[in-house]
Formats: C-alpha cells, sequence, structure tokens
C-alpha cells in the first residue's frame, strides 16, 4: 500500500469511528476546526466552504489550520475567527472537525482530541472513486461539508478578501507605473513539466500589446526573479516583473484589477479566477478536469493525452511535451474569446 493510500483509509476508519450511531446534524457547533495542510490553489478552491459553514453556523468559532506561508491569502476572511499555523496553537477541544486534506498528523490530532463529529477528504474521495470518478476540487470540497449543510447551495463562488492596506498599495502601484490597461503574465510552475515555452509567453505578450495596447506585468515569487528577466529580454518594449514583491492578498487585488491573466497550472492562476479576473490556465501533465480554474471569467486549454496524468517529472516524449503542444494560436483564440 502507497503512503498516500495508507493515510487516505487511516482518515475514513477515523472518522467512521468518531461518527458512530451520530447525525452531523441537529447539532449546534460551537468550536469548529478546518483543516487544510495545502498550497496556494488548494486553498483557493476551499475558501467556499468557510463562507457555506459561516452561515450554517453563524455562532460558531471557526479555526482554520494551515501552513504559514497561505496565512496571508486567507487572513482578512470574515468568516474565519481564527487562523493557526501550528498543532501546538490548537486547543484542547472542538466539537466539529472538518479535515479538508488529510494528513497521519491530522488524523492523529483527531484521533487523540475527539470531536462530537468529522468530516473528510478521504471518505469522499473513496466514495467518489466507485461512482463516478475524481471531480473538482471545488465539488469535492463541498461533498466534504455536505453532510452538515441544511441545503446544497445553488451557486458556489470563491472569493479572497483584502483590506485597505492591500487596496491602498496596489492602487499607489498602479499609479507609479502609470497602468491603464495591463494583463498579468505567470510563466513559471513547480514542476518543469507544467511549464509553457519562454518564447511562446514572450510572443503573446507582444501580441496583447500589439493588438489591445495591454502594459504586461509578470509574476511569481521570489525565485522566479532570474527567468522572467530572460523573458523581457525578448520583448521590445517595457514591461513589468513583480515577482516576490507583493504578499498574496496584495497579488489578489492586483489580479482583480487587471484585464487579463495568463498563466500555467499554479496558485497565481487560481488566485486570479477567484479575484474575478478573466484568466486562461495551460494544463498539461496534470489531472484532466479536477483543478481548472473556477467562474465564468475563466477558460484553459489542455491538451490530453494517453500519458495523462503522469508523475509531472519524467516525460514519456520529452521531443514533444503536451504543454509544447499548446499554440500561440491556441491563446490568442482564447483571448478573444474571453474578452469578447
Amino acid at each position: 500500500m502507497k503512503k498516500e493510500d495508507f493515510i487516505y483509509a487511516s482518515s475514513v476508519v477515523c472518522s467512521k469511528w468518531i461518527n458512530k450511531r451520530k447525525d452531523p446534524k441537529g447539532k449546534e457547533y460551537h468550536k469548529i476546526l478546518i483543516i487544510k495542510l495545502d498550497e496556494i490553489g488548494d486553498m483557493v478552491n476551499t475558501l467556499h466552504v468557510f463562507e457555506l459553514l459561516k452561515k450554517e453556523y453563524p455562532n460558531a468559532e471557526i479555526t482554520l489550520w494551515c501552513k504559514s506561508f497561505i496565512y496571508p491569502l486567507v487572513h482578512f476572511d470574515p468568516n474565519i475567527t481564527k487562523i493557526v499555523t501550528s498543532k501546538s496553537e490548537l486547543e484542547l477541544l472542538y466539537d466539529l472537525i472538518v479535515d479538508l486534506r488529510g494528513t497521519f498528523e491530522s488524523n492523529w490530532y483527531a484521533i487523540t482530541h475527539q470531536p462530537y463529529y468529522r468530516v473528510d477528504r478521504a471518505s469522499v474521495r473513496l466514495k467518489n472513486k466507485f461512482n463516478g470518478g475524481q471531480k473538482h476540487e471545488v465539488m469535492t470540497n463541498l461533498e466534504i461539508i455536505e453532510p452538515l449543510l441544511d441545503k446544497f447551495p445553488a451557486e458556489i463562488k470563491l472569493k479572497i478578501y483584502h483590506n485597505d492596506h492591500d487596496t491602498a498599495a496596489i492602487n499607489d502601484f498602479i499609479a507609479e507605473n502609470k497602468l491603464l490597461k495591463f494583463a498579468i503574465l505567470h510563466c513559471e510552475a513547480r514542476r518543469p513539466l507544467r511549464k509553457w515555452s519562454p518564447q511562446r509567453f514572450a510572443n503573446i505578450a507582444k501580441y496583447l500589446k500589439e493588438n489591445y495596447q495591454y502594459d504586461i506585468v509578470f509574476a511569481g515569487d521570489v525565485n522566479d526573479v532570474e527567468s522572467i528577466d530572460k523573458i523581457r529580454e525578448l520583448i521590445p518594449f517595457n514591461t513589468l516583473n513583480v515577482a516576490g514583491q507583493f504578499t498574496l492578498s496584495e497579488f489578489a487585488t492586483l489580479t482583480s484589477k487587471a484585464k487579463l491573466f495568463i498563466g500555467n497550472e499554479s496558485g497565481p492562476l487560481h488566485i486570479a479566477t477567484a479575484s474575478q479576473c478573466p484568466s486562461i490556465g495551460l494544463y498539461g501533465p496534470g489531472v484532466p478536469a479536477t483543478f481548472y480554474p473556477w467562474g465564468v471569467n475563466a477558460t484553459y486549454i489542455h491538451h490530453v493525452l494517453d500519458c495523462n496524468p503522469c508523475d509531472q517529472v519524467n516525460c514519456v516524449r520529452p521531443e514533444n511535451t503536451c504543454m509544447d503542444l499548446i499554440s500561440e494560436l491556441e491563446v490568442e483564440t482564447k483571448i478573444k474569446e474571453i474578452l469578447n
């Protein structure tokens, strides 16, 4: 048995043991712990859970346990009472645990600090495995908390909250750089096989400038500065590189003011989508459908091959990868569609 399979199995058993002969509805939960020890994009696809639980239990104190670098992304969410980034910050007991990932640590915490009820991702994934397959992450997260909801929501919207400081910082940045209309390009990804060609990104930047008069802003983290500057050298006009300059909530504010976002499958794409920025995601070796950008203003390009999904490390067709199959013309066509 793989490590991940063992974690999932232990999570299912844990919930069945805690929930034995209990009805989750009709219970007034006072202390709710949401566990999401995950990455940026995963957290964005969870944002609706906070709002739905707050609506269902308006008097409850809702604590979120997440990774420390995620904190700025959810810091201003009014549906969350408290955010912790370490197990040592947790209280001794919660009457409801919502585990949206499932790790050895979170499973053990539930066993040693038993709540009245626990819902978890593994149980939903197991059910879907035998009932049509894996669903989009937004729907999977909704199904995790479905037993707790009075009714299933008719519409799901993801929203990132920011404060006045974020708005002021981004407005100052836009004014200082005289940005009237701008597009954001995100050319990096955690895995090299997820990256679209730097030259093609440069050509799309030129296309946006020539056809839409958009200024171009390149985004990323501090480790992407050098690779972005190499792409900028391929472009015959001035562009901006903001890699590593903003917090996650400030970056969300920046995307909310952009005319367009184009990027590889990664966290910044999901931030842009949740910020209602028209967005185009470029997908390659990842699981089809599960992590596509969510929302009416978002679209994607994905050539799903027989080898998909893969381990995203070892490519069986390195001379012409699935990302290489995405043409500039396809991206230009999507630009026309989404801007119209």
